[in-house]
């Protein structure tokens, strides 16, 4: 069973957030940055049904799931409350740090990003930037809100989802991007550690739809399938919770992006992530595993207020030695890909997306089976009513088959309907 980590461990976590708060909250002080501090708070209610949620150690998949008998759900809580900091240390270097709370972290506080930017003065045609650190890696179309959200949705979509909940890196990108006439084009590389785990979740869970963003020292938990953590399983040197953010290995990853622009209405691109990860190494109950995956995107605003975005994504990941057979003890294909459209209404605006996801076995489906497929609709209305307010109101429909349901006790097929209403504000 997944536990918490000692209370002491969880109060060095936030003497730590506090440490690297202080200096850069107090501009007054001499000799610091002109700096600036923002408060996103997220407050939250929610009503939904049937199977667990993936955070209450079921295979559900949205943020909030049924109660352990399967009933309603009904909640209100602070959903995200989170610190933003930035300061400018000259023209050209500048850092950012977001420090999160969140109901199911299982740090009070603690870090989601943590980075130095650099971008010197641009010459002619030619821009340069590059970044150092903790960060997300620039996949998402969606999250260009406060605090790592997304501002036509509470919920991310499938692809971008799993990107909050597993995918970080600690280390280093540059990126130069190139202007000529209407159009731009961008070039972006980077090498990092500290992301080795990337892929535990969307094996033994799934994938899965909400807007969970994993921080520096929390864990997030397994469901309690038979096949992991138990002395008699095949896979008893899985442990029952993930650290995404972990070395394991020694090893180190990359990642890439290829992006362009043709003036104010179209955008494309394209990425690829390998985590570097080696799926024999097993460190601090972590496996190493072998990740990698391609992203692409379309995004465009064919009229003035209607914004279009389709994103895809595909993969693979593994961990585990090679048995006598040939077979990995985890091997797993992985896919997804939405549409969105959303229309502004004056102050607000409205949002449909539809997904569908798939995951395929390709070992030992028998003992571990972690085929999956499935789709899923959101619909959210929004309102900024004022600059820094804005509320949501969101319907989330998933329809998922997952066998490996059945070795906990639920119906393979699952359909799960979500309601919540969000007010953001920032301070």
């Amino acid at each position: 069973m997944w536990k918490r980590e000692p209370k002491h461990r969880r109060a060095l976590g936030t003497v730590f957030a506090l440490v690297l708060l202080a200096p850069m909250a107090s501009p007054a002080l001499a000799g610091l940055p002109p700096t600036k501090v923002e408060l996103f708070a997220d407050a939250r209610g929610f009503t939904v049904a049937g199977e667990r949620g993936w955070l209450d150690e079921g295979l559900g998949k949205a943020r909030y799931g049924g109660n352990v008998d399967g009933q309603r759900h009904t909640g209100l809580e602070a959903a995200d409350l989170s610190l933003m900091v930035h300061s400018d240390w000259s023209w050209t270097l500048s850092s950012y740090l977001h420090l999160q709370y969140a109901p199911e972290q299982e740090q009070p506080v603690d870090v989601v990003e943590a980075w130095v930017g650099y971008r010197p003065a641009p010459s002619p045609g030619l821009r340069f930037s590059g970044r150092a650190g903790l960060y997300f890696p620039h996949i998402s179309r969606e999250h260009g809100g406060a605090a790592w959200t997304t501002p036509l949705t509470i919920t991310p979509s499938a692809a971008n989802s799993w990107i909050g909940e597993e995918i970080r890196a600690l280390g280093g990108e540059a990126k130069v991007a190139w202007r000529g006439g209407n159009a731009e084009a961008s070039l972006t590389v980077g090498l990092f550690g500290f992301n080795d785990p990337a892929g535990t979740l969307l094996a033994f869970r799934g994938w899965a739809l909400g807007d969970v963003k994993a921080a520096a020292f929390s864990r997030l938990p397994l469901a309690p399938l038979p096949a992991v953590g138990l002395p008699e399983s095949f896979l008893k040197r899985q442990v029952r919770w993930v650290h995404p953010i972990c070395e394991v290995d020694g090893r180190v990853g990359h990642h890439a992006a290829l992006d362009a622009s043709w003036g104010e209405r179209l955008r494309a691109g394209a990425f690829y992530y390998d985590n570097g990860g080696d799926p024999r190494a097993l460190e601090h109950q972590q496996y190493g595993w072998d990740t990698r995956f391609w992203n692409l995107y379309l995004e465009g605003e064919p009229a003035d207020g209607l914004t279009l975005i389709a994103q895809y994504m595909a993969g693979v990941t593994s961990m585990g030695w090679r048995k006598s057979n040939g077979l990995l003890p985890v091997d797993v294909d992985y896919d997804t890909g939405f549409l969105l459209a959303s229309r502004r209404l004056g102050r607000g605006w409205v949002t449909v997306r539809h997904d569908r996801f798939t995951t395929g076995d390709n070992s030992f489906v028998v003992e571990d089976d972690n085929n999956e497929h499935g789709t899923a609709w959101t619909v959210a209305i929004g309102r900024q009513l004022d600059p820094a307010t804005q509320v949501i109101l969101e319907y989330l429909r998933v329809a998922s088959v997952r066998p490996a349901r059945a070795t906990i006790g639920d119906d393979p097929q699952q359909t799960q309907e979500l309601l919540q209403l969000a007010c953001r504000r920032r301070f």
